[in-house]
Parts: structure tokens; sequence; C-alpha cells
């Protein structure tokens, strides 16, 4: 059986997605009730569903990684807006500004190298792969 190309991303899914998750959750714990910490877990839900369809060598699922790490990083993206343009109000976890725009920055880096990767994987320029799946 052939190795899954998208195997760093599966991995990579099941490893960092959970921790990152738990990290917004613990910095938003105060803020848990309110909807503006339910993107987090949607992201984070469709991020597992569709590496395990990825997981699985579903079809369609090439498609839907390019959604997901979209979206991750438009999230990213305006958290790290978010966090840089209310510097003076602190973060809800209490802790330095710049670790927060580290962390954030770096899941920026993540997000954007991801769906570059994903953009090229379905639009057939990664490296010689011809089918995905074969």
């Amino acid at each position: 059986m052939n190795r899954n190309p998208y195997r760093p991303e599966i991995v990579g899914t099941f490893c960092i997605a959970p921790v990152v998750l738990g990290i917004e959750t613990w910095r938003r714990w105060g803020e848990l009730a309110s909807p503006a910490a339910l993107d987090d877990w949607l992201v984070f839900l469709a991020a597992m569903g569709v590496a395990t369809q990825l997981a699985r060598r579903r079809t369609s699922a090439p498609f839907l990684w390019v959604f997901v790490c979209g979206g991750a990083w438009f999230l990213f993206c305006l958290s790290l807006w978010g966090s840089i343009y209310s510097w003076d109000g602190g973060d809800p976890s209490g802790a330095p500004m710049p670790v927060v725009l580290a962390f954030k920055g770096v899941g920026v880096t993540l997000t954007s190298w991801a769906s570059v990767r994903a953009i090229r994987r379905v639009s057939g320029r990664a490296s010689s792969e011809k089918n995905l799946y074969h």
C-alpha cells in the first residue's frame, strides 16, 4: 500500500491542533460561555474531521483541506490583529503580550504554510505528484 501523501498534514493536525485548542481554551477560560470562544472549537473540529478524511483517502478531502487551512489562517490573522489592536488592554489569560503575539505569529506562519501547500497540491503544482492518492 502506498504511503499517504498527506501524512505530514494528518500527523501535524492530530499533534498540534489539540495543543493549540488547549492553549486558546486556557487563555479564554473566563469567556467560554460567550460565542467568541466558539470559533476555536469549530476550526478544531473541522480540522480533525478533514484530517480523518485525508487519512481515509477520501477524494473530496484535499479540497476541504484548502478551506480548513484558509479558515484557520483567517482566524489566526484576525486574532493577531486583535491582540495588536488591544495591546494596552492585556490578554485575558494575564500572559505577557509579547508571548501572546509570538504564539499567534507562529500560528499565522504555520497556517500560511499549510494553506499554500494545500492550494499547490489541489491545483496540481506540487512536486511531481500527478494523482495524490495513487
